[in-house]
């Protein structure tokens, strides 16, 4: 392509040469046409004689056009893609509510002695028949142990037991009435029962 554009362009050139190895010169040259569209080039070149006359046989028309030489070299298209983005895997969390456990039981309160226990047996069989929800025929005194209300609140708190506290006796567990009596045994001694399992 681009040695078909300087051999077009170069060719008035060849013919100036050319025409000057047959004995003519630079001033050979008679005419130039400058009058030519911009894009072609056209080129007359006639010999002249001796007597200055040109020969019409002899003039050679050169004409280049700008358009026959360049050829449209078809355009380079670019096609820039965006990356396909790549969906990431979201993190799931998943939060499950807390279990809530049941209250863990109190502790078993002090395990009674020989003795006390024996003690306890005798109470409880004497004041209820061993029946942990009895209840006097007054409502005074109730569970087990026939404790009235206010002698077992005073006690449920002083062994930090404050979970009893409002708790009628004869409606608490049967191990809580036990560790209630136990506790009141130890405080107050066999007094509270009358002594009379002494």
């Amino acid at each position: 392509m681009i040695a078909l554009v300087v051999t077009l362009l170069c060719l008035p050139l060849l013919v100036l040469d050319l025409m000057g190895g047959h004995g003519g010169t630079s001033s050979d040259v008679s005419a130039v046409d400058t009058q030519a569209p911009e894009p072609s080039m056209v080129v007359a070149v006639s010999p002249t004689d001796a007597t200055g006359s040109t020969d019409p046989s002899t003039t050679v028309t050169t004409a280049a056009s700008a358009t026959t030489a360049t050829t449209a070299a078809p355009k380079a298209t670019t096609t820039t893609t965006a990356p396909t983005a790549v969906a990431r895997p979201q993190a799931t969390t998943t939060t499950t509510a807390p279990k809530v456990a049941a209250p863990a039981p109190p502790p078993a309160g002090p395990v009674p002695t020989a003795s006390e226990a024996a003690f306890l047996a005798c109470v409880r069989q004497r004041e209820s028949h061993g029946d942990y929800t009895a209840v006097d025929p007054t409502g005074t005194y109730m569970g087990a142990y026939q404790i009235y209300q206010g002698g077992w609140d005073t006690v449920a708190r002083s062994i930090g037991r404050s979970d009893l506290v409002g708790v009628r006796p004869n409606r608490a567990a049967p191990a809580d009435q036990d560790a209630v009596a136990l506790a009141m045994l130890r405080m107050y001694g066999r007094s509270p029962w009358g002594g009379a399992c002494g």
